[in-house]
């Protein structure tokens, strides 16, 4: 590792949280309130109060492992509204999503009780070659359409500077965001079929998502029913104590 790389590391460096702040619950919540009222908004009168509506969904659309898909809605602002203007605010609300994310996952992915991955070698491996372009790597990234959640929660997990990572996303984002929007107005995609990919989307994360939550329900049943004789036989035995 070279030393240009150890000093960046060492700046970024903060000690781990013992718990997550109360706000970082919140604001989780809050943020998939927002992506399912914007949503059915959107689809329901989006021509009456378009850009209000397209910032707020950007928000839950940029924040996370998100499974609201911003490239159909986008595509679908194209066919109606300024694209130039489209763009401005879709990236908007991207700077307050990348802000939160950075608000709430930092402490997350730094917390005491799970920081141990951090001595997993893939994770210092990929840490290693991420910090010798992280702010290039975060634009390249986020500009293409591949996942982008790895590369944000390695930012989040090295506490990498709230600013640089904002302005990294945003001028990324922008020119995707611009071409999405072009496409709508150049080839106007029917709204149905753009309805049809957001559908799909949120089945194959359903599909993929509800067994491991289910699987994670179960364990969380099973620990708490283990728990129960334990705590049970406690009063007892400090009864034969006495």
């Amino acid at each position: 590792m070279s030393a240009s790389t150890v000093q960046r590391e060492r700046r970024f460096e903060q000690k781990d949280y013992e718990k997550l702040p109360s706000y970082v619950y919140w604001l989780g919540a809050l943020m998939v309130l927002i992506g399912l009222v914007t949503g059915y908004l959107m689809y329901t009168q989006a021509e009456r109060n378009s850009y209000l509506y397209l910032y707020f969904f950007m928000i839950p659309a940029n924040t996370a492992i998100s499974v609201f898909p911003h490239e159909p809605v986008l595509i679908y602002y194209g066919t109606f509204a300024n694209i130039w203007v489209t763009s401005l605010v879709a990236s908007a609300g991207t700077i307050t999503a990348a802000y939160l994310d950075h608000l709430v996952f930092t402490p997350l992915l730094n917390l005491t009780r799970i920081a141990s991955y951090k001595d997993n070698r893939f994770y210092l491996k990929a840490t290693k070659v991420f910090m010798r372009y992280p702010f290039a790597t975060l634009f390249a990234v986020a500009m293409v359409p591949i996942p982008f959640f790895p590369f944000k929660f390695l930012s989040f997990s090295i506490h990498y500077p709230l600013w640089r990572y904002v302005t990294a996303v945003t001028l990324a984002r922008f020119p995707r965001y611009l071409l999405l929007a072009w496409i709508g107005a150049k080839f106007g995609v029917p709204k149905e079929l753009l309805i049809a990919i957001v559908a799909v989307v949120f089945g194959v994360y359903l599909i993929k998502g509800a067994p491991q939550l289910l699987r994670m329900i179960r364990t969380r049943r099973q620990a708490a029913a283990a728990a129960e004789p334990v705590a049970a036989a406690a009063p007892t035995e400090m009864s034969d104590e006495r």
